[in-house]
C-alpha cells in the first residue's frame, strides 16, 4: 500500500507541475503583442511581405491623424522594387484588412476614393505613375518614368468618402481621411529601364 501511495504522490506532483507550466505559458502568451496584419507586394518574380510597424497599426481602432501622417512618411524597412514601363504590380492584404477596406496612394495622391475590399489587386505601374501627374500630362502621352512611393492604408468602418470629400478645408479633409486609417504599409517602386 505504501508503494501505491508514493506513486500517486509523484503523479500528483507531476500533474501540478504540468498545470503550473501551462498556466505560466498562457500568462506569457497573454503578455505578447498581437501581430499586425501583412501586406504582400509582387512585381514580376520579386515578392516581399511586410508586417506593418507596431506603431503604424491600431489594433483597437484608428491610428489618429498625427500617427497616420508619421506612418505615411516612414522609411524604415520599406520594400523596394524596380519597375519598368508596362509592368504590373500586385498587392495582397490579409483578410482582416480587406474586411474594412484599403486605399492606395501614389506619391501622396489617392488612387481611388472607393476602398478596395478584396484581398488581392493588380495595378498597372504606368497608371500608378500617371495618377499623380494627371494635371500636367498631355492626353495620349506616356507617363513620366519616375520613382513612386505607394502607401496602402487600411480604413476603419467609420470611413465616409462623402464626408471626406465635402470637407470645407484641407485641414478638415486630412483630419477626416487620415483619422480613418487603422494601418499603413509603404512600398517604393523605383524607375527601371
Amino acid at each position: 500500500m505504501t508503494a501505491f501511495a508514493t506513486g500517486t504522490g509523484r503523479r500528483a506532483v507531476r500533474t501540478a507541475a504540468a498545470l503550473g507550466t501551462v498556466s505560466l505559458a498562457l500568462l506569457a502568451l497573454s503578455a505578447c503583442h498581437k501581430p499586425s496584419p501583412n501586406a504582400h507586394f509582387t512585381l514580376g518574380s520579386h515578392t516581399a511581405s511586410r508586417e506593418t510597424p507596431e506603431d503604424c497599426y491600431g489594433h483597437d481602432g484608428p491610428l489618429g491623424t498625427e500617427r497616420a501622417r508619421a506612418c505615411l512618411e516612414n522609411n524604415e524597412d520599406v520594400p523596394v522594387f524596380t519597375a519598368g514601363v508596362g509592368d504590373t504590380f500586385r498587392v495582397g492584404v490579409d483578410p482582416e484588412v480587406a474586411e474594412t477596406g484599403w486605399l492606395v496612394f501614389s506619391n501622396g495622391v489617392l488612387y481611388d476614393a472607393n476602398p478596395f475590399t478584396s484581398t488581392y489587386q493588380t495595378f498597372d505601374v504606368d497608371r500608378l505613375r500617371q495618377n499623380d501627374q494627371q494635371q500636367n500630362q498631355t492626353p495620349g502621352t506616356l507617363p513620366e518614368r519616375r520613382d513612386l512611393r505607394l502607401v496602402i492604408a487600411q480604413v476603419g468602418e467609420d470611413y465616409d468618402m462623402e464626408s471626406i470629400w465635402s470637407s470645407q478645408s484641407q485641414a478638415q479633409y486630412e483630419e477626416r481621411l487620415f483619422g480613418s486609417f487603422e494601418g499603413v504599409w509603404n512600398v517604393d517602386l523605383e524607375s527601371g529601364d
